[in-house]
């Protein structure tokens, strides 16, 4: 009894120091702020990677030195916490001016809680003064037009934030092991070259008794391969049956059109996705669903993996961590003379759709949201991006920066066709994705089965599909509700009736996507009731 009492006391004083010590350093932030005299601009992102924070801190001095009464605070948050961190820290009105965009901001936060800048991506980046992009709209500085999420919120018909980099995903290679495992083989090209490579590693393993995985998986790296490979084998399924004049497959029309037989899982395309997903699937090691993106990365950088399949923003980490050379080619993919899978394809997909990433957007709660705003275009502005680019390691997000050579293999590739489909179904909702996962197990062991996930997955997934095209079409419906408000500002503004105006054409967007959204809708739901009918409901 003595001794839980101790243990207690222990675990109380511990709490204690840590409560004492954390409001030292919240009041420790509010008095420097106060006796420093500067105007603070704090912004938080969830990016550990090596080189960003660097980066971001040279850029940060560099812009307190062109604003010498401005102190800029960099909050690097773990990625594991950063969802809930940001929740609270908006619900509680604690947040920091800038936030990165995408994780813990959904839509609905996005309306509530950030500043929207439409205003400011029509207008020239006044610090692209005396460069090619001088006077240019700052939208139109940027590589992907500011139309991608979770800069552009196409439902809201707003931007909120601004991006700084760019994403692509490639193969990495530790060249050590591959000179002792394959010699002079050159990096593979095709599909079969790759398999060729994952058997020769295990045919080293079983010579020498070592354990060199082939290919280091996790439940975030290993789906960055898989998609690949299962988009490349639902393009010509989703041109085919499934996408409308844009080309693109979307989620609801991809659960729409398999409730409405036009596919299903065991279409010839489908299955042979799953065939491809399990062959490559199998030579990762077991149980890597099950593991995070540090393992994987652990795995390699340990140089127990050959390969990693990962972004470009992992690259600066690895080559400051490893002591070997690091090599990156694209994910070989078949092609449509491939005997086997070729059926199923026109080509490699083309990268030139590639969004923009690493958003910031600006807190309602900032009581400096200029400031705020203008330390975004510092670095969204060409010279102010490549020297983010040079430091990071990481791809620019401006028009005619030149990467480093390091960053030059990340470049997207623009030639190509529209991808298919994933097993994310285009992000079709929550509902049917978790069905996909709760089968992927069968898909990945050893003891399981293509027919074995058919049999878990086919029964549930109808279902679950049709709830996430109802919580779509509600999601509609709150997002007109949402313009309801817009659209009267608009049109009170711009004097309801009067001459035209850029308020009235801003109302007449509104009013447009209104339409559409309702339109969508309507179309969705009875689309579900015509199949509910014919499944006899």
């Amino acid at each position: 009894m003595k001794r839980e009492n101790f243990l207690n006391t222990v675990g109380l004083c511990l709490l204690a120091a840590c409560f004492l010590i954390a409001l030292f350093r919240v009041f420790g932030h509010k008095r420097a702020e106060v006796t420093d005299g500067r105007e603070v601009v704090r912004f938080a992102h969830w990016q550990l990677e090596g080189g960003l924070r660097t980066a971001f801190d040279q850029l940060a001095r560099d812009y307190e030195a062109l604003h010498p009464n401005v102190r800029v605070e960099q909050l690097a948050i773990p990625e594991r916490t950063y969802a809930q961190w940001v929740k609270t820290q908006l619900v509680g009105g604690t947040a920091p001016d800038i936030i990165q965009l995408g994780m813990g901001t959904d839509e609905e936060t996005i309306a509530r809680f950030f500043t929207p800048i439409g205003e400011t991506v029509a207008r020239p980046n006044p610090y692209n003064a005396g460069t090619p992009l001088e006077g240019t709209p700052l939208r139109d500085t940027i590589l992907d037009g500011m139309v991608s999420m979770p800069s552009y919120q196409p439902n809201l018909l707003e931007h909120y934030g601004i991006p700084v980099s760019m994403f692509t995903v490639r193969m990495y290679y530790n060249r050590e092991l591959w000179r002792l495992i394959l010699g002079d083989t050159p990096v593979p090209e095709t599909y079969d070259a790759f398999l060729e490579v994952l058997t020769r590693v295990e045919d080293y393993n079983r010579r020498t008794g070592r354990t060199v995985l082939p290919i280091a998986g996790s439940r975030v790296n290993a789906p960055m391969l898989i998609n690949a490979l299962v988009q490349n084998q639902t393009q010509r399924l989703v041109q085919d049956r499934i996408a409308g004049p844009t080309l693109r497959a979307f989620g609801t029309e991809i659960g729409l059109s398999l409730l409405r037989n036009d596919w299903n899982l065991e279409h010839p395309s489908f299955l042979d996705a799953l065939y491809i997903a399990r062959e490559t699937g199998l030579r990762m090691q077991p149980g890597f669903l099950q593991l995070g993106r540090e393992d994987a990365s652990f795995y390699f950088i340990q140089g127990r993996a050959l390969m990693i399949t990962t972004g470009s923003w992992d690259s600066p980490s690895f080559r400051a961590q490893v002591n070997f050379g690091i090599g990156v080619f694209p994910i070989p993919l078949p092609t449509p003379d491939h005997p086997r899978f070729g059926r199923n394809l026109f080509g490699r997909a083309s990268e030139a759709e590639t969004g923009t990433g690493l958003s910031f957007g600006v807190t309602r709660l900032s009581t400096r949201p200029d400031r705020a705003i203008d330390f975004l275009l510092y670095l969204a502005s060409h010279p102010h991006n490549t020297q983010f680019t040079q430091l990071s390691g990481w791809l620019p997000s401006v028009v005619g920066v030149e990467p480093p050579e390091e960053v030059v293999p990340f470049l997207p590739i623009p030639d190509g066709y529209v991808p298919g489909f994933d097993f994310n179904m285009a992000g079709l909702g929550a509902n049917s994705m978790r069905v996909m996962a709760n089968g992927a197990n069968r898909l990945y062991s050893p003891h399981g089965s293509v027919e074995s996930f058919l049999a878990a997955v086919t029964p549930a997934l109808p279902s679950a599909v049709e709830e996430d095209v109802r919580r779509n079409a509600r999601q509609l419906t709150l997002n007109v509700g949402r313009q309801d408000v817009a659209l009267i500002a608009y049109l009170a503004l711009g004097g309801w009736e009067g001459e035209p105006n850029e308020q009235l054409s801003r109302a007449d967007r509104v009013l447009e996507a209104q339409h559409a959204m309702e339109a969508l809708r309507a179309r969705n739901l009875a689309t579900l009731e015509q199949v509910g009918g014919s499944r006899g409901r």
